[in-house]
C-alpha cells in the first residue's frame, strides 16, 4: 500500500487507491484502506484534506515542502500551492495565541480559474441572446 501511495501524483482518495491496488492484483477491503490511511496520517506520512463537498482526499506529507490547498466549490478540484512564507506566518500566528504548533497548512475555498473561465463563456453566450 505504501508503494501505491508513494507513486500517487498529487491528491488521491481512498477509492482511487483501492482501485489502483486492485489493478495491481492486491485486494484490500475499504475498511483496511481507511484504517491504514488513518494510521499513516497519524504517523505524518500522509495528510488528509477535504473537498468543498466534504469528501476526504490524501496526499503524501512532505514537511520540507509546505503545501496549501485551493479547493474549488464548483468542480471540487484541489490545487496544491507551495508557500513556506504562508506556513511560517500561520505558525507565528499560533505561537502568538499561546499555541505550540507542529505544522501549519491553509485550505482556501473559492472558484478555480477553469470554472471562472467557463462561467464567463457561459455568461457571454447567454448575455448575447438577451439583447432587445
Amino acid at each position: 500500500m505504501l508503494e501505491a501511495i508513494s507513486q500517487a501524483q498529487g491528491h488521491f482518495d481512498a477509492e482511487t487507491l483501492r482501485l489502483r491496488l486492485k489493478g495491481q492484483g492486491r485486494r484490500l477491503s475499504r475498511a483496511t484502506i481507511y484504517r491504514t490511511l488513518a494510521l499513516l496520517e497519524g504517523s505524518g506520512i500522509v495528510r488528509r484534506g477535504q473537498t468543498a463537498a466534504g469528501s476526504s482526499f490524501y496526499k503524501v506529507a512532505r514537511p520540507d515542502d509546505p503545501r496549501h490547498d485551493l479547493v474549488c466549490r464548483r468542480c471540487g478540484g484541489v490545487q496544491d500551492v507551495p508557500d513556506a512564507a504562508v506556513s511560517r506566518g500561520l505558525m507565528e500566528l499560533a505561537r502568538r495565541a499561546g499555541f505550540e504548533p507542529d505544522e501549519a497548512s491553509a485550505r482556501i475555498q473559492g472558484i478555480c480559474a477553469r470554472c471562472r473561465a467557463a462561467r464567463r463563456r457561459h455568461g457571454s453566450q447567454s448575455g448575447g441572446n438577451q439583447k432587445q
